[in-house]
Order: C-alpha cells, then structure tokens, then sequence
C-alpha cells in the first residue's frame, strides 16, 4: 500500500513542524508545508497529496477557506480545517467549502489521526459514489435503445439521446414535459400497458407500437420496471426500448427464405442419392458392355444390380411426388417396417437438428393392404406436424407393433371392428392439443398454427388416405406433454423375394494392392468392391467411417489406398482420412462424392493444404480403376 500523502499549509513554522512530526509518527508522508495560500496553489499539482491540512488566517492575500475552494474544485482533494478560530462567522464560512474536518488548535494527537481517517474514508466513498453516477449517466446517455424515466400518469421526467433519435425530437428538454400516453396509437393500448404494468410491476421483452412526433408508427420490444412506494402504488416507470420495426417488416422475406433453404436442403439431398442410384446403374451397364465384348453371357446379377438401382430411383421420385399429391396411387401388399425404414432419410431431412428422430419397428408380420406412396405422404405429414409443435427441439418417436382389437372399439373414424391390425404411432414431445379442438383436428382447413405455417389440410389428408386404406385413426394429446398419433390397419398375407449375386472378369489398369473402401451407401459400396475385384484388387469394405478408421487401426492389413465418401454419418470423409494419415502418413487418399466439394486437405505439422484426388458421382468403372492406378501409380494430375 502506498504512503499517504499530506500537505501543510500553515503560517505558523513552529506549528507547521510540530503537525509534521505528528503526521510522520503516523506513518504519513508531508509532500510540502507552506505558509499561504497562493503557495500551497501553486506547488499542488507537483507534490499530489491525498490530503491537505489548512489553517485559515495564512499569509498572503488569500485566506485558508479561499485556498481550500480553490483546492476541492481544482483538484477534488479531501480539506481538514485546522484553526485557532471557532467564531460562528469564520464556522459558517467554512462550512461553504464542506470540509472533511474542522480542528481546533490546540488538539490532540489522537483527534488529528481520527480527522485524517474519516476524511480519507468519506473521500474514498464519495468518490465511488461519483465514478458510480457518472458510469450510469454515461450508460444511459450512450445506451443504443431509448431509454426513459417517467412518472405514475406518464410524464416523461428524463431521456436519452436515443430516445430523442426514435421519437423525432430535437432534445431531450424537448421530451421532458411530454407525456407517454400521447405516444400510444389508441388510448386502449395505454390503458393495457398501465394494466399489465401495474399487475406485474415489470413487462420483459414486450412488444408494443408507439408513435414518433411525426405520427410515424414505431414497433418496438420494450423491457420496463416500475417503482413502487409503501402501498405498492407505482411511483415511477424506467423504460428501455429497442426498434423492431425493420426486423418486422423482413420477416416475411426472412420467412420466405426459410422456405427456399429447407427446399435447397431436401433437392441438396435427393442430388445425392441419385447420383449414388446413377453410379450403380452407370458401373453395372458398363460392366454388362464389356461382358458382352467378351461374349461373357453371365450377366444376369448386373442386370438385377441396374432393375435394383432404377427401382430406387422410382421409389425416390414417387416418395416426392406423393409429398407434393401430384401422383395417382395405388394399393398393393406393404411391408410397413420396410416401408418407413426406406422413408427414414427423407423423414429426418425435414426436422431440424434440435430435433431427435427414434425408429421402433417390432411389428411381425407387418404387411399391410395399402398404397405405399399414401401411407408415406400420411408419415410425412405427422412428421411436420410433430416438428412445427416442437419450436425449441424435442423427440419424435416412430412405432409399429401388432395389435388386436378383441371387442369394437370407438376412434374419431368410428367403431374400430374387432381384428388384427398393424398400429403405426407417431409420437412428439411438443405443445400438445387442447382438448377443445381435438374433435376439429380433423377438419378440412382447420389448424392451430399461423397462416405461414399451415393451410389445415395436413391431418384431414391423413384421414382421407388412411380411411381409403381401411384404416383407423386414434390419438392422444396433452397440453405441453406433446401428441402421439396411431395408424390402424388391417394385417395382410405378404410374398417374398430373393436376389442373386454373381462375379465379372479383370480389365486393363489392373493391379494387385489392397484397397480400403469407405462408403454408407451399401448398393455403391458393393459396387465399387466389384469393380476393384474385377480388376484384380483386394476390397476390404467400411460401411461407417469409425469402422474404417478401427480397420486401420488395428493394423490386420496394410491398405495402399483408401477411397472414402465425403459425406457420411457422424463423421465426414475428411475426417476420416485425416484419422487414418495420423496412423499411416504414407496411405494414399481418393475422396468420392456426390456433392460439389473442394478436395483439399490439412497435411503435415505444417498443416499445408494438399489437393486429393477426387472422383464425382456418378463415375464409370473405367474411370474410378483408372483414377485408382494413376493414385497408386502416382501419376495422378487434376
């Protein structure tokens, strides 16, 4: 702690010693003694003291109690008056400058130090008490929102610049007078403000309209606190008020962008699988052409690879077209398990990631007489409607098991007549349904939700296309515990299928080496495990890019190359390639994709970026074995 620092100021020299050496016995630091006013002025600013002690009859022109305004207004430094005078004139005149103290000579030792003290602790807190005003001034002034401070009837007593700036004033004297009533569009706006005000003492995050001096509306996001007195009256009202006007009128726009991103994110993701579906049909057709050049008729297992390919190609479009009711469906033997395994993707592309997706399908048997296009258009539908009751994130839960109705049972579709039935259920952990619209929920144009957000045919439509399934419809909701909707429908006998495999020949840019494949699509895995096989190569096969990275690790084969999809489920392709360079920095690296994607990657400690070879779905065989060969070759050149 540093040494306070004194200074005398006191005509009389033997007294002027003797207060120092009492000031030095304290531990005190006299900076300077001198015997008037104009003296002590003059070397204030070079000695800086803590504390001046001043007598008031001095030499000079200017007396103690002079010198000290001078002093307290110059320098905000703590005065003790020390005197021989204890008149009421001379008392009164020294109260005009507040000093921190007033002794009379002669004194004692122990009054002296405890003046000194208390001064220095009165100073210490009126200065905090400055720096705190002058800090709120500063905040209230500088605050970007208009901030304001009115009475019980909305006088406005005080503003900020901001204030002025929002309401059109040219000053704050200009507000002050005024009254926060006359800023409200209707007098029955104000009545609700004071209402609210008064019933909850503060309103946090309030939207309200006010008007400019102009008459211009403003909309505004207000947080306001009232004081209370004794009686719990309110006595005063601080406001604080952010513009939102602009925000208000881009909200549509900002709506309508919404719409287009989730649209760029479902064709985002319907490209990816087609160019997945299109390089399985591409290799295959390829591979049967160089068959028949070698009049190699053993070609029916190609054949049912390119059948397969396309028939996914049809189910992806007709699942589409099924969700936008543009297609004429018909019913036929369903496996509902199969069913929405096959629509998962979809059905998660259209939640947010605040949203948790969990599938449950035990029902056995689970065929079902239905048009499969209807009954995913009916998933999709309550899958919308279980994320739109979910604005903050939740759970939706998938569900099939059997069920068996031994006596009729009553559901919004009527009797369910007794019988085995396969129950989908689609449950959410959202808002819930009050129990007053449960019975419209199924009503053509009826919704709970804004204008942007539904058009109330959602759920009619999934009761048009499960009645024609001969179905039954139940539901279950409670408000903020969430929904769960049931889909009955009758068991069906079901036929089954079994697919064929079957191996092709070598061709040229052949080898021998050891090739890792990583790629979640199981159709395209196998694929380019064929065309590797063909040309002579070892595929060792990853459906997940941690199941690579373990087949890597634990080091049972030494791969010459890996090819990775970049796009993969809980980690991406570059990911994994930088995994498996931190175990073997020598391992050759083919990124594949579907998607337009910079195929770079972070080597070394230097973490330079390096181009990867990269191939583009859909790619022939002939060219991915010839991308493989120049790789490991490295003759590789973009």
């Amino acid at each position: 702690m540093s040494q306070l620092k004194v200074q005398i100021v006191e005509d009389e020299g033997v007294v002027a010693l003797d207060i120092r050496r009492h000031l030095e016995s304290f531990g005190y630091k006299v900076v300077g003694a001198y015997a008037s006013g104009e003296e002590a002025i003059s070397n204030f600013k070079a000695n800086d003291p803590d504390l001046v002690l001043m007598d008031i009859r001095l030499q000079g022109e200017m007396d103690g109690i002079e010198a000290a305004q001078i002093i307290r207004e110059r320098y905000n430094v703590p005065v003790i008056i020390l005197t021989a005078y204890a008149d009421e004139k001379t008392i009164e005149r020294a109260k005009f400058i507040e000093p921190f103290g007033y002794i009379i000579k002669p004194f004692e030792e122990r009054e002296l130090r405890t003046n000194i003290e208390m001064a220095l602790f009165r100073h210490k807190l009126e200065k905090r008490l400055q720096e705190s005003e002058e800090r709120y001034r500063r905040f209230f002034q500088e605050d970007l929102s208009a901030d304001f401070v009115a009475d019980a009837k909305g006088a406005l007593l005080a503003c900020n610049n901001s204030f002025v700036k929002y309401f059109g004033f040219n000053s704050a004297e200009e507000v002050e007078g005024t009254n926060l009533n006359d800023r409200f569009p209707d007098k029955n706006n104000a009545i609700e403000f004071w209402q609210q005000l008064s019933l909850n003492k503060r309103l946090a995050l309030h939207e309200l309209d006010l008007l400019r001096a102009d008459g211009e509306k403003l909309n505004l996001l207000a947080n306001v606190v009232a004081d209370t007195d004794e009686y719990g009256n309110i006595s005063e009202v601080k406001g604080y008020l952010i513009d939102i006007s602009k925000r208000k009128n881009l909200e549509h726009q900002l709506r309508q962008a919404q719409k287009l991103e989730a649209i760029g994110r479902l064709a985002g993701g319907v490209a990816h699988d087609f160019n997945n579906i299109l390089t399985v049909i591409l290799g295959y057709s390829t591979i049967v052409q160089e068959k028949l050049q070698n009049n190699d008729t053993s070609i029916e297992n190609d054949v049912s690879g390119i059948q397969d390919a396309a028939k996914r190609a049809s189910t992806l479009t007709r699942q589409l077209l099924a969700f936008s009711r543009r297609q004429i469906l018909k019913p036929k033997q369903a496996h509902l398990n199969e069913l929405i395994k096959n629509l998962e993707k979809m059905m998660r592309r259209l939640v947010t990631e605040e949203v948790g997706m969990y599938l449950d399908l035990s029902a056995d048997p689970d065929t079902v007489w239905v048009d499969p296009g209807q009954i995913e258009q009916v998933l999709m539908n309550l899958i919308v409607n279980a994320r739109d009751a979910m604005p903050k994130g939740g759970r939706i839960s998938i569900r099939t098991h059997n069920y068996k109705v031994e006596s009729p049972e009553a559901s919004p579709m009527g009797e369910i007549p007794p019988g085995s039935y396969i129950c989908a259920s689609v449950k959410d952990t959202g808002v819930g349904i009050e129990p007053h619209m449960l019975k419209m929920i199924f009503e053509p144009f009826f919704t709970t939700k804004s204008e942007e957000k539904g058009t109330g045919l959602g759920l009619s439509t999934v009761y048009g296309i499960v009645k024609q399934s001969s179905g039954f419809l139940q539901i279950d909701s409670e408000p903020g515990k969430g929904s769960t909707f049931w889909i009955l429908l009758p068991v069906s006998l079901n036929p089954g299928e079994v697919p064929k495999s079957t191996r092709g020949v070598e061709h040229s840019y052949s080898g021998t080496e050891k090739i890792l494949v990583a790629e979640d699509e199981e159709s395209l895995r196998h694929l380019v495990e064929r065309i590797l096989t063909l040309y002579g190569y070892t595929a060792y096969l990853a459906s997940a890019p941690d199941e690579a990275l373990e087949m890597v690790e634990e080091g049972d084969e030494e791969f010459d190359l890996l090819v990775t999809d970049l796009v993969m489920p809980h980690m991406s392709g570059e990911e994994l390639a930088e995994g498996v360079l931190r175990i073997n920095p020598n391992m050759k690296i083919i990124y594949m994709s579907g998607y337009p994607h910079k195929h770079t990657l972070k080597k070394g400690e230097t973490e330079e970026e390096t181009e990867i070879p990269f191939i583009s779905k859909p790619f022939s065989p002939e060219d991915f074995v010839k991308l493989v060969r120049e790789v490991l070759d490295d003759t590789y050149s973009d």
